[in-house]
């Protein structure tokens, strides 16, 4: 598994109280399989992406990513899980606007010193942004900019990639053929695939579908 929780409990201070954001919550992604995560606003979605890719300490329960528990890991651990093995994909797409389109892409496949540029524009050519390489974030649409965010965070070849709502600038049409990308892109690279999205239309491009409401994961069947 490349993903593995645990009995994972979390509370945060809301105001002169403290909530229980998730409750003794378990999941296991597989490498390769591809689940998308609903639920209302403030349910804990993006906490629980957090805590996955070790931006939050956990204070209860087990996270184990690509073999690593988190509860034990020290910040050293888990900035190298980070380069290494884990890939985030942001809502925002978090470009490096000074990097054209292509070092953007080569970035993270540099840091986990995994660069080959080979693969970087066998990505490109994929998602269709083979002709954007020598432009910059600033001049592309929002479509091209997420598309670009997706081939850079594949192109380190994480075993986990996490993805906050990559669809949440685009209509529907351009999210369901994104997210088709994104996921016979994870399935060809064996990247597990964990999706917070508002959509079920997207969401029923998955393997499966969690929702959490109360603190609790349970299977969406709608």
């Amino acid at each position: 598994m490349s993903l593995t929780i645990q009995g994972l409990s979390h509370q945060i201070i809301d105001g002169d109280n403290h909530r229980h954001l998730l409750d003794n919550l378990s999941l296991s992604v597989a490498q390769g399989e591809c689940v998308a995560l609903m639920g209302e606003s403030g349910s804990g979605k993006t906490t629980l992406l957090n805590l996955i890719a070790g931006l939050e300490p956990v204070q209860q329960g087990k996270i184990d990513v690509a073999g690593l528990a988190l509860q034990q890991a020290s910040d050293k651990q888990l900035s190298q899980l980070r380069k290494q093995h884990i890939g985030i994909i942001f809502q925002q797409f978090n470009l490096l606007t000074s990097l054209s389109v292509q070092d953007n892409i080569e970035f993270s496949a540099k840091l986990a010193g995994r660069y080959n540029a080979e693969h970087g524009l066998a990505l490109a050519e994929q998602l269709g942004i083979s002709e954007l390489l020598n432009k910059y974030p600033a001049t592309l649409s929002g479509g091209e900019m997420q598309r670009v965010a997706i081939a850079r965070a594949l192109n380190s070849r994480p075993q986990l990639l996490l993805a906050d709502e990559p669809t949440g600038n685009l209509d529907e049409n351009n999210s369901c053929h994104v997210v088709e990308q994104l996921v016979n892109l994870a399935k060809s690279n064996n990247t597990a695939l964990l999706m917070v999205t508002h959509s079920v239309d997207v969401a029923r491009s998955m393997d499966k579908i969690y929702r959490l409401q109360d603190g609790s994961l349970s299977l969406f069947t709608g």
